[in-house]
């Protein structure tokens, strides 16, 4: 007998949680299907289909859905409100089931687990529930481990300062190629500065290459080693706390890693937020993160990314940031040397 197909979008939660949730519904019997790279018909999917007002990330998982909803049983949806941190999610991502069942036709049965992580058993209960809901009578417990083993290796390969997207890419099966060669100019110059720059910004703004114009690529391709904020362990951000955190999860990991960067981590030159217009958290974040920048005498450039972002104008913001980057640290080298 076939197996059931449950579909996971390439969006939004998917960025920081697909290890755990694959491994998980698979060990339960289901066949996980991913739905593929964004590209332009996934997000025109998404734009007709959502509301004008949302943000381009939540459109793009609109699309996603779109995408999965006539190959599949049912579709992995989490109201993600909050995953131990004491942070919880933005107003979209507690919605996300409604706004997507109510806006949308002719759809699978959604799976909409809540995420609301405040005790240390609740996620073995949740998953517990998923099982008996989901999957009665397969085995639960060799699942529950089976999830938690495949999130520590995807984290641990974070915090040992692997990119999440080619991580991600492999789990699914299309393993991203090698990162392209740096250019001419950056062999001359810019790698024998070793120049480090911080992304910063939410996981599915940095690691969706459709949405971003693939900027972690043309900076390895200018000679630029990159530094994203999971790579940061939850337990060295939580040293840059704020006196008062912000409310919501991935605010206060983008700004924790900011300042743990800032303070010294790799000798980071420079930095770029990644920020999605109509985003009101990261608003806040990005005056944060400018701040404290700008008291460390830390370069930062930030990236206003929607589905109208022009690539050419990208890439020429980025080039001209790098190249800003490389003469700081070049003059900084001569003084060095020269008293």
């Amino acid at each position: 007998m076939a197996r059931k197909r449950i579909g996971i979008p390439r969006a939004l939660f998917f960025y920081s949680y697909l290890p755990f949730w694959q491994a998980f519904w698979r060990a339960l019997g289901w066949e996980v299907v991913v739905s593929p790279v964004t590209n332009k018909e996934i997000l025109d999917l998404g734009v007709e289909e959502a509301s004008t007002d949302l943000c381009v990330p939540v459109k793009i998982l609109h699309g996603h859905v779109a995408y999965l909803a006539q190959q599949v049983d049912a579709i992995f949806l989490p109201r993600m409100v909050n995953v131990g941190s004491g942070a919880t999610f933005c107003p979209k991502f507690l919605a996300l089931p409604e706004m997507v069942k109510y806006s949308m036709s002719g759809l699978p049965p959604l799976v909409e687990a809540r995420l609301d992580l405040g005790k240390p058993w609740d996620l073995f209960n949740l998953c517990r529930e998923l099982q008996r809901e989901w999957a009665p009578g397969e085995g639960f417990w060799a699942a529950y481990q089976h999830a938690r083993a495949a999130q520590r290796t995807f984290e641990a390969k974070l915090a040992q300062g692997e990119l999440a997207g080619p991580l991600l890419a492999a789990l699914v099966g299309n393993a991203a190629g090698p990162a392209a060669p740096a250019s001419a100019e950056a062999q001359e110059g810019l790698i024998s500065r070793e120049l480090k720059v911080a992304v910063l910004g939410y996981p599915y703004a940095v690691h969706d290459a459709f949405l971003n114009g693939d900027l972690v690529k043309k900076l390895q391709h200018m000679g630029v080693k990159v530094y994203t904020a999971d790579m940061v362990p939850a337990q060295a951000r939580r040293r840059y706390r704020l006196h008062k955190d912000l409310f919501w999860h991935y605010s206060n990991m983008v700004l924790q890693a900011g300042k743990f960067w800032l303070n010294g981590a790799q000798g980071i030159a420079g930095l770029i937020h990644v920020t999605n217009f109509a985003c009101g958290p990261d608003a806040m974040v990005g005056k944060l993160l400018e701040l404290e920048a700008k008291a460390h005498g830390i370069p930062l450039m930030a990236l206003t990314l929607d589905e109208q972002t022009g690539q050419a104008g990208l890439e020429t913001r980025v080039e001209a940031f790098v190249d800003m980057l490389a003469r700081r640290k070049t003059r900084a080298h001569n003084i060095s040397l020269h008293g």
